[in-house]
C-alpha cells in the first residue's frame, strides 16, 4: 500500500455518495440542517473527484449497492416519510454511463434508518432504524427489485447507562459475518450487538448469540477481517474498538483499544471503522477529536496503534477505502468536503487534496464499472 503517483494509484475508480439533504435532529441533541443535493456517482483519479451523475432525493444518507444487477437501495433518513411515521428506503438503478433512475420508494416503519446491507444471498435488505431502536427487512426479486409488500421489522428493547443516548434502543447498522450465518446489528442504546439468522430472505432473532458490551459503550458499527475469523466493533460513546474471535456463532473478546490519545479532554464520539482489503490495516474515526487513527493488524488479528491524523474537516462521519488500498477518502458532515488520504508504506495517512460537497455521509466505491 504505497501511494507515489504509482499504476494502483492512477487507475480511474467510481464511488456512490449519499447526502443529508433536510434538517434531522441527531440522537445527540443536535438539530442538522443537511446542505447535500441528493445521491452522486464520483469519479476518482490520482486524488482528485468528478461528480458524473447526480438524483435528488430526501436524505438519501446511507446506501449500498448491488453491482451484478446495477441496483442502489438508499435510506432516506427521516422521521416522516410519504405521509407516514418512520423513514424510507429509495430503489434505483444505474447505467453503463453511471446516470441514475429512482425506480420505486417505500416507508420502512421506522424512525431516522441509518445504515442499509444487502444479504449475501441477494434476497433482501436490511435496515437500521436508529431513533426507534428496530430493523427493518424487504425482500428483492432475482432482478434486484424490491418486492412490494414484503417488509418486515423487529423491535429492539432495552435502555443502558448514558442518560440521554441509552435511554431506548437505537439500532445503528446491519453487518453480515463471512460464513453467510448471521446477521449483527450493533445497537448503541442497550450496548449489546444483536444476532440474526437468515434464511432465504427471513430474519430470526437469536438472542442467545448476543453480544454484551461493557454499559456506556454504544456500539456502533463492526467488520469482519477478510477469513472472518475476527470481528471488529466501534463503540460510538465510550471511543473504542474491540477485537473479536468468531468460530461458528461464538464471539470471544481479544483486546480493547481506544482511539483518543491519553490526554484529550473534550467530547468525542466514534462513527466509523474499516479494514483494508488485504486485511493488514485498520482506520477509525473520531468526532469531536476530528481525526482517523490506524491500527496494523498484527498476529492473531490484534490491532497495533500507528498514527493519528486530524481529518481535514469536522464531523468524519463515513470514510472509505479505495479497492486498490491506496487511499482513504473521509467525508467530513459538518465541514461539507471530502478529504482525500494517501496510505504510506507505514499505513499512515498522508492528504493529498480535498473536495468541497454538501453534507457528505456515505462513500461506497463500485468494484466494477
Amino acid at each position: 500500500m504505497n501511494w507515489s503517483g504509482s499504476e494502483s494509484g492512477e487507475m480511474k475508480q467510481y464511488f456512490v455518495l449519499g447526502s443529508y439533504t433536510e434538517p434531522i435532529l441527531f440522537g445527540t441533541g443536535e438539530l442538522f440542517q443537511g446542505k447535500g443535493r441528493g445521491i452522486s456517482i464520483c469519479s476518482f483519479e490520482g486524488g482528485v473527484i468528478e461528480v458524473i451523475s447526480e438524483i435528488a432525493l430526501k436524505n438519501p444518507s446511507f446506501l449500498c449497492i448491488d453491482e451484478p444487477r446495477r441496483k442502489i437501495y438508499s435510506v432516506n433518513e427521516l422521521k416522516e416519510y410519504l405521509g407516514k411515521w418512520g423513514g424510507g428506503l429509495t430503489q434505483l438503478s444505474y447505467g453503463e454511463d453511471l446516470s441514475i433512475v429512482e425506480e420505486g420508494t417505500w416507508n420502512v416503519g421506522g424512525t431516522d434508518p441509518c445504515h442499509i446491507e444487502l444479504s449475501p444471498n441477494g434476497r433482501f435488505v436490511a435496515i437500521a432504524n436508529f431513533a426507534n431502536g428496530s430493523v427493518t427487512s424487504f425482500s428483492v426479486d432475482g432482478s434486484g427489485a424490491v418486492v412490494d409488500g414484503s417488509r418486515s421489522i423487529i423491535a429492539h428493547e432495552g435502555q443502558s447507562l448514558h442518560p440521554i443516548r441509552q435511554r431506548g434502543p437505537h439500532a445503528h447498522s446491519c453487518v453480515f459475518s463471512k460464513d453467510g450465518k448471521l446477521m449483527l446489528v450493533p445497537d448503541l442504546g442497550i450496548d449489546r450487538v444483536v444476532m440474526y439468522t437468515y434464511e432465504g430472505d427471513r430474519l430470526t432473532p437469536a438472542a442467545e448469540l448476543d453480544i454484551v458490551v461493557p454499559p456506556g459503550s454504544g456500539p456502533r458499527y463492526g467488520e469482519f477481517s477478510k477469513d472472518g475469523t475476527r470481528f471488529y466493533l466501534i463503540n460510538e460513546i465510550s471511543s473504542q474498538v474491540m477485537v473479536f474471535s468468531y468460530e461458528e456463532g461464538d464471539f470471544s473478546l481479544l483486546q480493547t483499544v481506544h482511539t483518543l490519545p491519553d490526554d484529550f479532554t473534550g467530547d468525542n464520539i466514534c462513527s466509523d471503522l474499516h479494514v483494508t482489503g488485504d486485511g493488514t490495516m485498520l482506520y477509525a474515526s473520531n468526532r469531536g477529536h476530528d481525526s482517523i487513527v490506524s491500527y496494523r493488524v498484527v498476529e492473531n488479528g490484534l490491532l497495533a496503534f500507528v498514527d493519528r491524523q486530524g481529518c481535514g474537516g469536522k464531523t468524519p462521519r463515513n470514510f472509505a477505502i479505495d479497492p486498490t488500498d491506496s487511499f482513504v477518502l473521509v467525508g467530513n458532515q459538518d465541514s461539507d468536503d471530502i478529504t482525500i488520504f494517501a496510505i504510506t508504506e507505514t499505513g499512515a495517512l498522508h492528504l493529498v487534496n480535498q473536495f468541497h460537497t454538501g453534507s457528505p455521509v456515505c462513500i461506497r466505491f463500485l468494484h466494477t464499472t
